[in-house]
């Protein structure tokens, strides 16, 4: 089922997104990734084949990433996740 990760990171911007990515590539199971600036903070949703695929690659890939380049997010970061059976994606060619 497919699962929906929702982040807002303040403090974090476009740039330092665009750092994490270039260390983490595209990571199997991943469908589609949105990310932009808004009220100071960094909005990130990532839309997963599988919650399972998800928490793998934060575990073992993403987190890692993150100490790596010193870009972990804070205490005041939030997150909300679920999973749906309601995904509909139109392709655009930016």
């Amino acid at each position: 089922m497919p699962y929906i990760h929702v982040s807002r990171t303040p403090g974090r911007t476009l740039a330092d997104h665009h750092a994490v990515q270039a260390v983490i590539g595209r990571p199997e199971g991943k469908l589609v990734s949105i990310a932009g600036e808004a009220d100071a903070a960094l909005h990130v949703i990532d839309v997963w084949q599988s919650k399972s695929q998800a928490d793998r690659f934060a575990a073992e890939v993403l987190f890692p990433a993150f100490q790596k380049l010193d870009l972990a997010p804070g205490s005041d970061a939030t997150y909300i996740d679920f999973e749906t059976d309601d995904v509909d994606v139109d392709l655009l060619t930016l």
